[in-house]
């Protein structure tokens, strides 16, 4: 079986990624800066996993990637020094960040010729790439899509996750539906997520699942938005947006306090909601998803797609989720369902 590194494997995320592998019988190595962490985590596995030290933001040396066939990236990175490193030794390279800017700058390079990279992986970007092409596709006449995005406030979302989310309300990005670079959570809507939610706001936000779907097909616009399964919360964080306080998030306590707070899922549900539709109008031809643990999805949808690269032999190559797979393979994962 192959050999696959888990860089920044003893994170949330990457925990769950790493047990899902081995699962289906892959070797495992642990990778990152902190060795402590990798032991401790490394020692709950019976035989005990491999740890190698490796920090991204120095230069790689080929011997620290010996004998890997498969690298799957858990952390945020400046730079693609380290893709171009895993594509020049032939390593499959993968990456669940959904780092927009990072993203871009990936798809960019050159195309590998004797491994495989893939982006992408997650709920958004992921899940909802696979999800709007889909609808693009069924519906080739519709020429605005929005991507509507609910996440409860009940889960225990990564810390990663909840500073790069909060980091976006003093970030302006570039998207074909207004002439200049606009703020996120500046524009907002009403959307109906169904009879137990019901009509609940969400508001413009910088997933990179816009972006690489525009990318990929320039004939109609992609926008994706946001919002909480607690509507006063959606409410308060675009007052503080609109009032000019969003310097606010800016301040480590104050920062440090949402990620407590986030983590430990106080208030509200574990509940996830993806809704494709035409510019948000009332659209018979819908796509919605749901699922809970918007974090182990993210793991369980890297696992999967790991998995299908290595067994389907996909040929050298980039990729991003649409590319390997289809909404109905991914909707046949336990965390993930469909509204029918």
């Amino acid at each position: 079986m192959k050999n696959i590194a888990v860089i920044g494997g003893h994170g949330q995320v990457g925990q769950v990624i790493v047990k899902g592998l081995i699962e289906k019988g892959y070797t495992i190595v642990l990778m990152g800066r902190n060795q402590g962490k990798m032991d401790a985590f490394a020692h709950t596995f019976t035989p005990i996993l491999a740890t190698r030290q490796l920090d991204l933001t120095k230069e790689i040396a080929p011997e620290q990637l010996a004998a890997i066939d498969m690298v799957i990236v858990c952390l945020d990175q400046s730079n693609t020094k380290f893709v171009s490193t895993c594509q020049a030794l032939g390593i499959d390279y993968l990456d669940i960040s959904a780092n927009s800017d990072f993203l871009q700058a990936v798809a960019q390079l050159p195309t590998p010729e004797t491994s495989r990279r893939l982006i992408g992986l997650g709920l958004a970007p992921g899940i909802t790439n696979v999800a709007a092409a889909t609808y693009a596709s069924q519906h080739p006449e519709v020429k605005d899509i929005d991507i509507d995005i609910l996440l409860g406030l009940g889960d225990k979302h990564g810390e990663a996750a909840v500073k790069w989310t909060f980091a976006q309300l003093n970030r302006t990005y570039q998207h074909p539906k207004w002439s200049e670079k606009t703020e996120n959570f500046l524009y907002g809507k009403k959307t109906s997520f169904g009879k137990s939610l019901g009509q609940l706001r969400s508001y413009n936000f910088d997933f990179a699942d816009q972006h690489m779907l525009q990318r990929n097909d320039s004939s109609r616009t992609y926008t994706t938005y946001l919002g909480f399964d607690q509507n006063s919360v959606t409410a308060l964080l675009a007052w503080i947006k609109k009032a000019g306080m969003a310097g606010l998030f800016k301040q480590r306590a104050i920062m440090a306090m949402l990620v407590w707070v986030m983590q430990k899922g106080f208030f509200g549900s574990q509940r996830f909601v993806v809704k494709i539709s035409d510019g948000g109008k009332d659209d018979p031809h819908q796509i919605v998803l749901f699922g809970e643990e918007e974090a182990n999805m993210t793991a369980e949808v890297a696992v999967f797609a790991a998995n299908k690269l290595i067994e389907d032999q996909f040929s050298a190559g980039a990729y991003q989720l649409p590319d390997i797979t289809t909404l109905p393979e991914l909707v046949a994962l336990p965390r993930l369902s469909q509204v029918k």
